[in-house]
Parts: structure tokens; C-alpha cells; sequence
């Protein structure tokens, strides 16, 4: 069974991965600019406004997608009662990776898009 945890944000490594105390979190369903393309930094500026470092969050890992790649935890993180994979979409600094949508538990909530 999936993971929920909560704890201080205490890194952000680009706009769709931060770490969460010691846990290294990947956004379930988002893509974001890596480093050198066109956004990226806007990307990466808006998760940390969105999650400052110390802020406290909720990161509900995604049932569908428990092994996420480098190690990461896949999952949906809530800063302040705001849904950062859902803001980074309905904002545009990110897409709806459609490809997990067969598979990610959160697929059906409406925020996603997935068809």
C-alpha cells in the first residue's frame, strides 16, 4: 500500500521534484522543463513559492506508480492546503504526462485531464 507522509519541504531540486524531509518526490502526472530548456526556471520559481523550503506538506504517493524512477517517491504534494501538481498544471508550467494516466490512482480526479 502506498505512503502518506507529511514533513518539511527541505529542498527543491526543479518545478516537478522537491524533497520532503529526506524523501525525494516526483509529481505524479506533471512534467516540468528540466534545466536548459524554455521555462524551466519559471517552473522551478513557482513550486518554490508555492512550497517554500520549511514549509510543512502532505505527500500522498501514488498507489499506481510506487516505484518511481531514481529512487524518487511518486506522489501528489499539498503545500498549504494547495495541490502543487494540480497549481504547476492549471499555471502551465507543466503537462499532464497522459502515459501514466492508465495506470496513476489519482487519473480520475478532474484536475488531471486525463481522458
Amino acid at each position: 500500500m502506498a505512503a502518506c507522509l507529511t514533513g518539511g519541504v527541505t529542498y527543491i531540486v526543479d518545478g516537478d521534484t522537491l524533497d520532503v524531509g529526506s524523501t525525494r518526490v516526483r509529481l505524479a502526472l506533471v512534467n516540468t522543463p528540466e534545466a536548459g530548456q524554455t521555462g524551466y526556471q519559471e517552473a522551478k520559481d513557482f513550486t518554490v513559492q508555492t512550497c517554500p523550503v520549511g514549509t510543512q506538506a502532505l505527500v500522498d504517493e501514488d498507489d499506481g506508480q510506487t516505484a518511481g524512477s531514481y529512487g524518487r517517491m511518486i506522489a501528489v504534494v499539498y503545500c498549504g492546503g494547495v495541490n502543487l501538481n494540480e497549481a504547476l498544471l492549471r499555471s502551465g508550467y507543466a503537462e499532464l504526462v497522459a502515459y501514466y494516466c492508465s495506470v496513476s490512482e489519482f487519473a480520475d480526479q478532474a484536475w488531471t485531464g486525463c481522458p
